[in-house]
C-alpha cells in the first residue's frame, strides 16, 4: 500500500463529518462511497473486483462527475465518531474474501459491501442469502484480565484465533490486534487499532461485559474467562458473569 494511501485505523476514533454516495449516473447503482473524517482527508470505499477498496477519494476532474446523494445511510451518522472498524469476510466453497467493512457508531451499525460488484450500504436490514456466507471475527473463546486495578486490560482471543488487547484508562476503552500476546510481535503490519471511545469520564474500572457491550464484541457460549494473579503470575478461572473479570 502506498504510504499515502488511508488505513482503516486512521479512521477509527475520528468523527464522521460527511458522506457521499456516487452513482454512475440518474438512477444507477452505487458505484463509490466518499467519507470525510476529523483530521482525515476523504477516503473511497468503492467495488475493487471481489473485494471492497480502501483508498484516499479522488474527485472527478473531467467535468463529468457522478451523481451523489447525502442523504445517505451512513450521512444519517454525520457528527458521531467512528467507534470501530471490523472486517466482513465472504466464505463459500473454500474462497475467503474481504466483503466489506461494518462501521460501528455510538447509534448504530452500517455495513458497507461490495456484492457482485455493486456497493451496497445496510443498516438493520438483512441481505438474503449471501448472509450465511458473510463472517466478522467478534466472538470470543478465552480472555485474561491481567490488571486487576486501573487501568482495565484483558489480553482475548477471538474463536478464530485472532489475539486481542483490551484497555480502558482515563474513561477511554481501545481494542488493539496483534499476531500475539508478546509485545515483541506488534510493530508489525498485522497490528492495528479495532476501537476506540471515550465516555466523558476520567474513569480506569470498568467491567468485562460493559467493555464487550461497548465495544461490539461477544462471549462465546463456552468461553472461558480468567483473572491472571499477578503474585504468583497464575490463572484462576472464574465464572460468568462475574464483577471482578
Amino acid at each position: 500500500m502506498d504510504d499515502d494511501e488511508p488505513y482503516l485505523s486512521d479512521l477509527v476514533g475520528k468523527q464522521l463529518l460527511g458522506a457521499t454516495l456516487s452513482q454512475a449516473g440518474p438512477g444507477g447503482s452505487p458505484s463509490r462511497l466518499v467519507l470525510h473524517t476529523e483530521g482525515q482527508g476523504p477516503v473511497s470505499l468503492q467495488p475493487h473486483g471481489a473485494t471492497l477498496s480502501l483508498t484516499a477519494a479522488v474527485l472527478p476532474v473531467d467535468g463529468t462527475p457522478a451523481a451523489e446523494r447525502r442523504d445517505n445511510t451512513m450521512a444519517r451518522f454525520t457528527g458521531s465518531p467512528i467507534r470501530s472498524i471490523r472486517e466482513i469476510r465472504h466464505r463459500r466453497d473454500g474462497v475467503d474474501r474481504v466483503a466489506g467493512l461494518t462501521f460501528h457508531f455510538p447509534g448504530g451499525n452500517v455495513r458497507v459491501l461490495a456484492l457482485d460488484g455493486e456497493l451496497v450500504l445496510a443498516r438493520d436490514q438483512h441481505l438474503g442469502a449471501v448472509e450465511a456466507h458473510l463472517h466478522e471475527d467478534v466472538t470470543l473463546a478465552r480472555v485474561i484480565r491481567t490488571c486487576l486495578a486501573s487501568p482495565s486490560q484483558w489480553d482475548a482471543w477471538t474463536t478464530e484465533g485472532q489475539y486481542l488487547y483490551f484497555r480502558y484508562r482515563h474513561g477511554e476503552g481501545t481494542v488493539e490486534q496483534h499476531p500475539s500476546a508478546d509485545t515483541d510481535t506488534w510493530d508489525g503490519e498485522e497490528s492495528r487499532l479495532w476501537t476506540l471511545w471515550e465516555d466523558g469520564t476520567d474513569d480506569g474500572e470498568i467491567a468485562l461485559p460493559d467493555f464487550l457491550a461497548l465495544a461490539g464484541l461477544r462471549l462465546a457460549p463456552d468461553a472461558e474467562v480468567s483473572v491472571l494473579s499477578s503474585w504468583k503470575g497464575r490463572e484462576v478461572k472464574v465464572g460468568w458473569p462475574t464483577p471482578d473479570a
